[in-house]
């Protein structure tokens, strides 16, 4: 306080020695601090300078001021230190200073204004196991961070305490999609100062308390002014008592529930004069702040009996002068402002206007704002307390100038009195002192030290307020712009199986091919995909690892190669910052090399000669067109089934035509891809007609008596069947047929099978017997029966020269005998082969 001695000493000087001490000297100290309290007064009136913005901004810079944080509020930090660890240097280690002093709690983490890491230290979102915490409240004696010193100890040592100071230290995992934009803006919650003294118990501890920490403030002999509570040049207790009290005061509101009448939350730094800091303090609680008599005395806004009584004896002869109007230029009847919101992301947001119908109508019509900026209320409801005192405290203009008598050194500064005047019709009117200055003409070289006071008129409903005044509070409205983070998914993709062709045209492979909406963003660049196969085909679940694809800026991509089973396929878009959006998902299940080929269309039967010409379309399997085959097989029976059929010829799969033996009956044909997969019967029958006519020359009947040669063969009733299924059988025909001399003849064979399950039983098969192919469930099976011929032109009964055995299905020719056989096979365990018929037949044409 030298400064105030200081002047306080010249102003004694001044005055000269005609002054007596004692009581003299009391009112010289009166005096000293009158002329300062009557220049604080009016200074710190005046709108506060400091900015209304928070420190949300994280900077890392060589020197920056000291933060002092009171009550709550979200803030950034200044980086003292930054390294990077990791085999592949994919940790990033921050050191972020919150405050210079001890802190009630560091809460939440947010980068770039999104929640990133909770309270209780959890990522969340795209940083979720992208980011590890420590905090340290700033104690005196609190430890290094121990992760820190774990990971990089050559750089940061136990001995790297950070004493006294808040902060936290974040280790960073690299990932293009959490932190596009290289290292984020970071801002943390905080409960600032916990060791304010609050004077009424003697206690230290944190507060919201605006006189308490205005105090505090105050007190700090480092930081503030080293005005100490209660000390003969620092605090005057009971005042900042009485501040408290009022700052404590329960009021309700709108919303049904109720709040402290002030509260003080923010952020100072320590770069601003403490002018600057205390005048936008004191907005948070309406306050004052004077000095008197060597002492600070803090008050908070509300109503205060007067405490001095003046009257006409009061005032030395002319010494009254009244002004009942302000300035145009000065006067308003609405004010409008902001104050901090956490509803908005502790951004700044206007609080409802404070307006009034009466004053508008006094000032005739015209509306006049008073703009008023509160940067430590974080309550609508508190700033519209405080905009309703600035409006109620301006429309009370009376000011009057009173040159008093020395009874009126008794006024304070920041007090009310009461003024009875009846010229002016002022009956013990209220008014607030605004200032006391010396009036030495007045005094001229006498031993008097007379007071000029200025007043200002003031009413208790200027501090009056319900809850009926307070209008709700809506934050204002999000941007709807989206951010570098904010990338939207694609369409769910349509997936499709396919098969192509390799390169070298011998092979047939399986494809998925995707296809998806475009994202709803301009700013999305290209898609990435992958892709896992979940299940086999026999719907084992599978663990395999996600195949990563490649990027495209198309809205479809081709999964090449891909095995049969169950396929997750993902896709997500990437931004020109190279941010993901979520993946889109889709599930398909990919039968490929082991899908039976579809049945063949259109299927022709034409005749010409003893040939049936069958034509086809083409089949539409590409794994049937290479590599594969087309089945043909032949029924006599009158319900031709596969498994009462036999061969009769295959061409290649990518052939739609074949000529075989015509024979009456059904020609039935199967495509079989190059898996030996077959797919749908397709049938067309024949009557065996032909435009030469035959007449039956010999028949042979091996059936029913089987009278033959058979090798791994038995007798199954009137039928043969396999003694041996996994071994071919085979039936000589116990005679051939001699046709005495060479003639035309025309052979063909007639053959009757069934086949024979050896698997299962009719209580096994779980569909109903409606959907059943056939009853003895044979309709896949696979066998067969060949018929073989020789022939010779000499007589069989001497030494003729046989040709080879050749397949029989029908044939002609010119001979004069034959010999036959069949040949017999099943290609599954699971079924035998019963040949109820078998009869050769020679014709002749007519």
């Amino acid at each position: 306080m030298g400064v105030v001695v200081a002047a306080v000493s010249a102003v004694a000087g001044a005055i000269g020695s005609a002054l007596a001490a004692g009581g003299i000297a009391g009112a010289l100290i009166r005096l000293g601090g009158t002329l300062l309290l009557s220049y604080a007064s009016q200074a710190l009136m005046p709108k506060p300078k400091m900015s209304l913005q928070a420190r949300t901004v994280t900077l890392r810079e060589p020197v920056m001021p000291r933060d002092l944080v009171y009550g709550r509020a979200r803030k950034g930090g200044v980086i003292v230190f930054l390294h990077v660890t990791g085999a592949r240097r994919q940790y990033l280690h921050l050191v972020i200073v919150l405050a210079s002093h001890p802190v009630e709690a560091i809460g939440a983490v947010y980068f770039e204004g999104e929640e990133a890491v909770s309270e209780a230290g959890i990522a969340r979102g795209r940083w979720a196991g992208k980011v590890t915490v420590e905090k340290r409240l700033g104690a005196a004696d609190q430890s290094a961070f121990d992760g820190l010193t774990a990971e990089a100890p050559d750089k940061w040592s136990p001995e790297h305490r950070l004493s006294g100071c808040a902060a936290i230290w974040l280790r960073l995992t690299y990932d293009a999609d959490a932190f596009p934009g290289g290292i984020p803006n970071i801002t943390v919650d905080l409960r600032g100062k916990n060791d304010i003294l609050d004077p009424r118990e003697g206690t230290r501890g944190y507060s919201e308390n605006p006189a308490l920490c205005l105090a505090d403030y105050m007190a700090d002999p480092i930081f503030g002014l080293g005005a100490a509570i209660g000390a003969e040049d620092g605090i005057d207790t009971a005042d900042l008592i009485a501040a408290v009290n009022v700052c404590d005061e329960w009021v309700p509101t709108a919303a049904g529930g109720v709040e402290p009448r002030y509260s003080l939350n923010g952020v100072i730094s320590l770069s601003e004069s403490p002018k600057v800091i205390i005048e936008a303090m004191l907005t948070a609680m309406a306050g004052r702040s004077a000095w008197a008599a060597g002492t600070w005395h803090l008050h908070a806004g509300a109503w205060r009996v007067p405490e001095l009584a003046l009257t006409a004896d009061d005032v030395r002869e002319g010494g009254l002068t009244l002004a009942t109007r302000v300035s145009m230029s000065s006067n308003f009847n609405a004010v409008r402002g902001q104050f901090v919101s956490p509803e908005n992301d502790w951004q700044p947001d206007d609080f409802p206007a404070v307006t009034s119908d009466l004053y508008l109508a006094e000032d005739g019509g015209e509306q006049r704002w008073r703009d008023l900026s509160l940067p430590f209320t974080i309550s609508a409801a508190m700033a519209q307390r405080l905009a309703k005192i600035e409006l109620e405290s301006a429309r009370r203009q009376m000011t009057v100038k009173l040159a008093g008598k020395l009874g009126t050194w008794a006024a304070e500064v920041g007090g009310n009195v009461s003024l009875s005047y009846d010229r002016w019709g002022f009956e013990a009117k209220p008014f607030e002192v605004q200032g006391v200055s010396l009036d030495l003409a007045a005094s001229g070289d006498g031993a008097l030290l007379l007071p000029e006071l200025v007043l200002r008129e003031t009413s208790p409903l200027v501090y009056d307020w319900q809850a009926s005044e307070e209008a709700i509070y809506a934050a204002a409205p999000r941007t709807t712009l989206p951010g570098p983070a904010d990338v939207p998914a694609p369409g769910t993709p349509a997936l499709a199986e396919e098969l192509y062709e390799t390169r070298s045209g011998t092979g047939v492979r399986t494809l998925i091919r995707a296809t998806w909406t475009a994202a709803p963003s301009d700013f999305v660049r290209d898609y990435q995909l992958r892709a896992q196969r979940i299940e086999d085909p026999e719907g084992n679940v599978l663990t395999e690892d996600w195949i990563t694809l490649g990027r495209t800026d198309q809205l479809f991509w081709e999964i090449r190669d891909v095995k049969a089973g169950r396929w997750e396929v993902a896709v997500k878009a990437l931004s020109v910052l190279g941010v993901s959006s979520p993946y889109a998902t889709a599930i398909i299940e990919v039968l490929g090399l082991t899908a039976p080929p579809a049945a063949l269309a259109n299927l022709t039967l034409q005749t010409a000669g003893g040939l049936a010409i069958l034509k086809w379309t083409p089949s539409a399997d590409l794994d049937v067109r290479i590599g594969g085959r087309i089945v043909i097989r032949h029924a006599n029976a009158p319900t031709a089934t596969w498994a009462t059929s036999v061969s009769m010829d295959e061409v290649a799969g990518s052939d739609a035509v074949a000529i075989v033996p015509l024979k009456p009956g059904t020609y039935l044909l199967r495509a079989r891809d190059n898996s030996g997969n077959f797919g749908p019967v397709t049938s067309a029958a024949s009557r065996g007609a032909q435009v030469l006519p035959f007449a039956p020359v010999l028949t042979l009947a091996a059936d029913p008596l089987w009278a033959g040669v058979s090798t791994n063969l038995t007798l199954d009733g009137a039928a043969l069947k396999l003694a041996d299924v996994a071994t071919e059988g085979r039936y000589d025909f116990p005679v051939g047929m001699d046709f005495g001399a060479l003639r035309r003849i025309r052979l063909r064979s007639e053959i009757e099978t069934a086949a024979l399950s050896l698997s299962g039983t009719v209580d096994e098969r779980l569909a109903p017997i409606d959907l059943w192919l056939d009853v003895d469930d044979t309709d896949g099976a696979e066998i067969d029966v060949i018929v073989e011929v020789r022939v010779t032109d000499d007589d069989p009964a001497g030494t003729p020269a046989w040709t080879p055995w050749s397949r029989l299905d029908a044939t002609e020719d010119e001979i004069r005998a034959a010999e036959f056989r069949a040949r017999m096979h099943s290609a599954s365990p699971d079924y035998n082969l019963l040949l109820t018929r078998l009869r050769i037949h020679a014709e002749e044409v007519l």
